[in-house]
């Protein structure tokens, strides 16, 4: 490659992968915007939680382990090992719980795209 084309797979894991405090707790970036997918990918670790929405992004929960609960627009959703929430733009959403989530977002997250009341 020249360093213009796009390789037509990438592959990750989630060893190695830096753990950043997110919003909703601690994130593992597996696929981002730079990758040039219509849409990202992470691995969260829900923590304190902070109510937020976004204008563009739809976002995806799905749990791959323990249990707690979403807010959406101030009600309860509860959460379980496969349980999956799809949020739509301009949903104000906080969780709760020990739960570790699948999240991906279409368009990719953007730190530009996340609004606190």
């Amino acid at each position: 490659m020249d360093g213009r084309e796009k390789p037509k797979y990438v592959v990750r894991t989630t060893r190695g992968l830096d753990e950043v405090r997110s919003t909703c707790g601690f994130r593992k970036s597996i696929f981002t915007e730079d990758d040039g997918a219509g849409f990202s990918v992470s691995l969260l670790r829900i923590s304190d939680s902070k109510k937020h929405y976004h204008r563009a992004t739809w976002e995806t929960y799905y749990v791959l382990e323990g249990e707690g609960e979403l807010e959406l627009d101030g009600e309860t959703v509860p959460l379980a090992q496969g349980t999956a929430v799809l949020i739509r733009p301009g949903v104000r959403h906080t969780a709760r719980g020990n739960v570790i989530a699948l999240i991906m977002g279409a368009p990719p997250f953007r730190t530009d795209d996340m609004f606190f009341d």
